[in-house]
C-alpha cells in the first residue's frame, strides 16, 4: 500500500488525508488506525515532511536562548521567526516558562536515560552513557540551551521555575539510581549528589567550551568519542576496590 501511494502523490509535498485514504482505498479512521498521524504515514512513504508549526516555533525559541540566554526569549520574536502568528504561539505555549521548558525538553534529550534510571536495572556502563549522549547531542543551539539551564536556571531567572523543578526531580532520579548502584556492589561507595557532580561536571564543561575548541583547533577528538572518553575515565574512578585492577 505504501509503495501505490508513494507513486501517486509523487511530486505532491502535502496530500490531504482524504487524498491518501481514497488513493489507499480504506477510510480515513483506518489510516489513523494504523499509522496514528498524517505525518507518520507521510514518513512512511518517503515524503519529506515539513516541519509542524509548533516545531518551527520551538526551533525559533531554541535559537533565541542559544542566542540572548533565557532572559531574551521573547515570544513575540519567536512568532515573527517562525512565521507563526502570536496567537498561535500564545495558544500552543501561553507564556515564556511554557515555551523554555518545551525548549530543554527538545533540545536536552534525557528521557531515555532517566526512563532506564526508574524502570529498570540495567548498568551504570549503559545508563551514564545514555545520559551523557542526551546531553551532549552536536549542534551550536544545543550547546547554547545546555548553557542557559547550566548558568540560568540554577539562579531562579524569570521563566526558569518549571525547569528548575524538573532538573531538581531529574536529579533525585539519577542520585537514586546511583546510590541503589553502589547498594549492590556495581560502583564504589561515595555521596551519590557527588557522584552525579563528578559525572555531569567534566562532560558539560567540555560542551560548553566546545565551540572555542573547535575554533582553536585544541582537540582532534570528535565529540561522541570524547563523551565516550568521558564516561569510560567515570565509569573506571566509580568502580569497586575489588574490581580495580
Amino acid at each position: 500500500m505504501l509503495a501505490r501511494l508513494a507513486v501517486a502523490f509523487a511530486g505532491d509535498p502535502s496530500p490531504s488525508m482524504d487524498e491518501i485514504a481514497a488513493a489507499a482505498g480504506v477510510s480515513r479512521a483506518a489510516l489513523y488506525g494504523l499509522f496514528g498521524s498524517r505525518r507518520a504515514i507521510l514518513e512512511a512513504m518517503g515524503v519529506e515532511v515539513p516541519p509542524s508549526v509548533a516545531d518551527r516555533i520551538l526551533a525559533a525559541g531554541a535559537e533565541l536562548v542559544a542566542e540572548r540566554g533565557l532572559g531574551g526569549l521573547s515570544l513575540d520574536e519567536v512568532a515573527s521567526r517562525s512565521g507563526a502568528s502570536r496567537a498561535t504561539v500564545y495558544r500552543l505555549f501561553p507564556g515564556k516558562a511554557a515555551l523554555f521548558r518545551a525548549v530543554v525538553l527538545a533540545y536536552l534529550p534525557v528521557d531515555e536515560a532517566l526512563a532506564m534510571m526508574e524502570n529498570t536495572d540495567r548498568s551504570p556502563t549503559e545508563v551514564m552513557g545514555a545520559l551523557a549522549r542526551g546531553l551532549t547531542q552536536a549542534g551550536s543551539v544545543r550547546i547554547g540551551v545546555l548553557r542557559s539551564v547550566l548558568f540560568e536556571v540554577v539562579r531562579g531567572e524569570d521563566g526558569a521555575e518549571a525547569v528548575l523543578e524538573e532538573t531538581i526531580r531529574n536529579i533525585g532520579v539519577i542520585t537514586r539510581y546511583l546510590e541503589r548502584q553502589m547498594a549492590a556492589g556495581r560502583l564504589r561507595r561515595m555521596d551519590p549528589m557527588l557522584a552525579m557532580q563528578t559525572f555531569l561536571a567534566p562532560v558539560m564543561l567540555h560542551m560548553v567550551s566546545r565551540p572555542l575548541v573547535d575554533e582553536y583547533g585544541l582537540t582532534a577528538t570528535p565529540l561522541d568519542e570524547a563523551v565516550e572518553e568521558f564516561t569510560a575515565a567515570w565509569l573506571r574512578a566509580m568502580a569497586p576496590p575489588r574490581r580495580r585492577r
